[in-house]
């Protein structure tokens, strides 16, 4: 077809077709099957603004969002038979230039003409959906703005069918829960909350699908940080034949809630208990002046029961002369906001039911709320504190005009250590002003010497708030400086903050002399005293002990001589035993001195001292002749006593009056010297009883060995007889060998050699016995132990042999040397000997052991055991030591007591204990020669 055979066409086709789609009432094209436009409607002319000559082809595409137009080509190719249906959305240009939402369709048409065949059109529909285009957007923005907010809710916000499946639970279900939600879906109640409280959900989800209306109820969730409470609302989803399809959830958490709650109820019931038992009364009034509250002790301040009060005017709590000032000055508040008078802690007068007036403190509060104004005010009966500042103030008064007139120097000081008062006595003593001492004025007052120890005393209390003490030289007016001392304390608060100090300077100058002056006549009481100990305690004769003591008196206490005297034995006299200082000469016309006569022995006679600082006028000096030529002041004498009995006198004369402090220091001084004289006198007889006693003891010792030798006697007559029998027999040999003439050399010889050994032996025998019973003092050499056992065991082998007694003997060779006695230690091991001997003799069924043992004992010293097994010492094993004490008929009960008691006099002890199975041992140690010495 050609361009004019379809020119020609189209125009004797349109006219039926252009009618058709003019009658059209929205926006229509007619095109070709290719979707070349032929001509459009007029209103689609009108709104895009196109003339059908600008329609030709595809012109008409041009009107498309150029945005939209990929899309909309993309869609219109893929769809290119004209019997298909096509539709799509785009954005179409209006003849203003703005776009609009448009929906495409597409559909054929036929068009016939007059004498030819029906011909294939489409047509091209525009339907305006701008409107429902923005409706849809605002309603997909509603849905994620509620999608938004149910997932950022606080509160827990759930979806379920009507067969309980969940689908759909927010951030914070997720969250409490700690589940997500891809696993929530589709669970049920049971499978996320307890079997508790799913059978409480699942109960309101009957409800809300029996009744079709939403159902709320309070719950308790149990959280991993603890149990929560719920509001709980369940919401029925209707479709749109109004059948619940769904069930919403939504739960808030009011725990916080409800403790803030629980909060606020505690706060309210503590303020009103405050309210009720506070001890002020607590009044509200309205903006009339109307009384609208009164608490419980508004009826003990005020007189008023409290329902009493309520509704009646504030005035009634007023005296009348401050009724018309109250009320004008709170319509002028209430006009102005100007008060007429301080609200916080004023002083007025109140008035009572009973008619009296009383003073009270009032502090004011204002509340607003609603356009209602109420006013609080707390109200204090100050009665009581009144009359307390009255006597404070008084008691000021008081104290003031006592630290005026107080002897004593008071001053008082800021926290910060700056001088704020002095009294008047302060003032006299120094010559300052009260100008002058004010601040650190006071200073000037302080010797130079003592300002800076004085400060820095004075700084550190300041500073640490330690009570302040420090002594100084103070000046006074117009004598110069004296000693005084200075003690302040602070002033607290109640807080323990230092406010201010109050100090006190006392002039202690005199004391202060006195105490140097006591002082050193105690330091010569002490020496004296400790010459008098000293020379008592030294090994000196007694008159050598008193001249110590008199030299001491004059060294010390300013004598000019001293004398001491002691009792005579037949008590009538008293003889001169020591004279120190100006006479030493103990054979003057003093030396001796009757009881009773001159003013010593008058001392002596009534035991009383005498003091006098007055010698030529004191009528019991009789030599005062001599007391003026040798310029002698003083005089002062005093007895020994011990006890009530007389010892002697002491006595000293000066050429000074008698300093204080003396008469003290020769009285106790008297005193040690009387307890020195009796010591000395004890311990003289101390002496003589231990010489007398040794003696004794010496004496029975030997008493003893005696009674030994004589127990002993068949043996030492055994001992003697051999050597003498073997003495006879050699000299009759030797007189035979002379009758005989044979007078061979050797064999006289020999015979004379056995004579002398056998003389000598006897004699060594002889010799051991009288060393054993002389009587002879105690004499201590080095021993050796185990030799002093041999020789007693040679005396005792007689013994030992007629009563059949074994002898086992566990001596040691390397024992050590011991400083002793060998005679007593014969006698101690003699004695245990014979008595293992006699405590055997009724032994008959047993051998007769005798045990003797020497070795070193863990002490380091000799161990020497005597042991038997007689018959034992039974339950008198604690008594075989006491004196005269004895188990045998015919014994002393001595020997064991004198043992023991020459073994302690050698440094060692001897004891007894059980022999095992049978006997006793008798054992006892002496220190060797090293322990002795050392």
């Amino acid at each position: 077809m050609t361009p004019g055979t379809h020119d020609a066409k189209q125009s004797s086709e349109a006219p039926n077709l252009r009618d058709l789609i003019e009658m059209i009432p929205g926006l229509v094209i007619c095109a070709l099957p290719d979707g070349s436009a032929e001509f459009a409607n007029r209103a689609w002319q009108e709104y895009t603004g196109y003339s059908s000559g600008q329609l030709t082809g595809w012109a008409w595409q041009t009107v498309i969002h150029p945005d939209d137009l990929a899309k909309f080509n993309s869609e219109w190719n893929s769809s290119p038979s004209t019997e298909r249906l096509f539709e799509t959305e785009a954005r179409m240009r209006r003849a203003d230039g703005h776009y609009h939402w448009f929906s495409i369709r597409k559909g054929p048409a036929v068009s016939e003409t007059r004498g030819s065949k029906a011909s294939l059109r489409i047509l091209i529909a525009f339907e305006d959906i701008n409107d429902r285009k923005e409706a849809l957007v605002k309603l997909r923005l509603s849905e994620a703005l509620q999608q938004a907010f149910c997932d950022n809710s606080p509160n827990l916000i759930w979806l379920e069918d009507r067969q309980g499946r969940y689908l759909y639970a927010n951030k914070e279900f997720q969250r409490a829960l700690c589940v997500t939600e891809e696993p929530v879906k589709g669970k049920t109640d049971e499978e996320l909350f307890s079997v508790k409280q799913a059978a409480a959900f699942q109960a309101k989800n009957l409800q809300v699908l029996e009744t079709g209306t939403r159902v709320r109820f309070e719950d308790v969730f149990f959280r991993e940080d603890g149990q929560h409470a719920l509001i709980v609302q369940k919401i029925p989803l209707f479709d749109a034949d109004g059948v619940v399809y769904a069930i919403g959830s939504v739960a808030t958490d009011i725990t916080e809630r409800q403790q803030e709650e629980s909060a606020r109820r505690y706060s309210e019931e503590k303020h009103r208990l405050v309210v009720e038992t506070a001890n002020d009364a607590i009044i509200s009034m309205d903006d009339t002046g109307t009384i609208q509250f009164a608490n419980p002790a508004s009826k003990r301040i005020f007189g008023y029961d409290p329902a009493e009060l309520i509704g009646k005017p504030l005035t009634v709590l007023m005296p009348k002369f401050m009724r018309e000032l109250h009320e004008n000055g709170f319509r002028r508040y209430l006009d102005t906001g100007q008060r007429h008078i301080n609200w916080q802690g004023t002083e007025l007068t109140a008035l009572r039911e009973n008619g009296q007036e009383f003073p009270v403190e009032i502090s004011f509060g204002e509340l607003t709320r609603d356009g209602h104004t109420i006013f609080t005010g707390f109200i204090r009966d100050i009665g009581k504190r009144k009359q307390a500042e009255d006597k404070l103030r008084e008691s000021e008064r008081t104290l003031r005009e006592l630290t005026e007139t107080i002897p004593q120097m008071l001053w008082s000081a800021e926290e910060d250590g700056t001088l704020n008062y002095c009294n008047q006595r302060t003032f006299d003593y120094t010559g300052l002003s009260a100008e002058e001492v004010q601040g650190s004025g006071w200073l000037t007052a302080v010797h130079p010497n003592d300002v800076e120890e004085a400060t820095h005393a004075w700084l550190g209390s300041v500073e640490s708030g330690e009570a302040f003490q420090c002594e100084f030289r103070f000046r006074r007016a117009p004598d110069g400086y004296r000693w005084c001392i200075s003690n302040a304390v602070p002033l607290r608060d109640l807080e323990g903050k230092v406010i201010r100090w109050f100090g006190t300077i006392v002039d202690l100058h005199d004391w202060r002399e006195a105490q140097q002056a006591l002082h050193a006549i105690q330091t010569r009481q002490v020496a004296v005293r400790a010459d008098v100990s000293l020379a008592f305690g030294q090994r000196e004769s007694l008159e050598a002990i008193l001249h110590e003591c008199a030299e001491s008196l004059v060294r010390h206490l300013d004598a000019a001589f001293a004398r001491i005297w002691t009792l005579s034995p037949d008590g009538k006299m008293l003889e001169l035993r020591a004279s120190a200082g100006l006479y030493t000469h103990l054979n003057g016309a003093h030396s001796q001195i009757p009881i009773g006569q001159l003013k010593i022995g008058a001392i002596a006679r009534e035991q009383k001292h005498v003091l006098t600082n007055d010698i030529i006028n004191d009528p019991r000096i009789s030599d005062k002749a001599w007391a003026a030529n040798e310029g002698m002041s003083s005089f002062a004498g005093y007895p020994l006593l011990a006890g009530t009995r007389t010892l002697g006198v002491m006595a000293m004369f000066s050429r000074k009056p008698l300093a204080p402090g003396t008469a003290e220091a020769l009285a106790s001084t008297a005193d040690l010297i009387a307890q020195g004289i009796e010591r000395k006198r004890a311990e003289g007889e101390l002496r003589l009883s231990e010489r007398n006693l040794q003696m004794t003891q010496a004496e029975l010792a030997r008493v003893s060995r005696l009674t030994t030798m004589g127990e002993l006697a068949a043996s030492i007559a055994h001992e003697i007889n051999q050597p003498l029998t073997a003495v006879v027999n050699n000299g009759s040999a030797c007189l035979r060998l002379l009758a005989n003439r044979n007078l061979e050399p050797d064999i006289l010889h020999q015979a004379l050699e056995g004579i002398v050994a056998d003389g000598t032996r006897a004699s060594a025998v002889l010799s051991r016995i009288r060393a054993f019973i002389k009587k002879e003092a105690a004499e201590k050499s080095e021993l050796n132990l185990s030799e002093v056992i041999h020789e007693v065991l040679t005396l005792a082998g007689r013994e030992l042999y007629e009563n059949q007694v074994l002898l086992e003997n566990q001596l040691a060779n390397d024992l050590p040397s011991v400083l002793a006695d060998r005679v007593q230690l014969q006698q101690v091991l003699l004695n245990l000997i014979m008595n293992g001997i006699e405590a055997m003799a009724a032994v008959t069924d047993r051998p007769r052991l005798l045990g003797v043992q020497s070795r070193i004992d863990q002490s380091g010293d000799v161990l020497v055991a005597v042991s038997d097994s007689g018959t034992g010492f039974g339950t008198a094993a604690d008594r075989v030591f006491t004196p005269f004490f004895t188990t045998k008929a015919n014994g002393l009960g001595m020997g064991l007591s004198i043992s023991r008691s020459l073994v302690e006099g050698h440094g060692g002890r001897l004891w007894a204990t059980h022999n095992s199975p049978h006997g006793a041992v008798f054992s006892f140690t002496i220190p060797t020669t090293s322990g002795n010495l050392s």
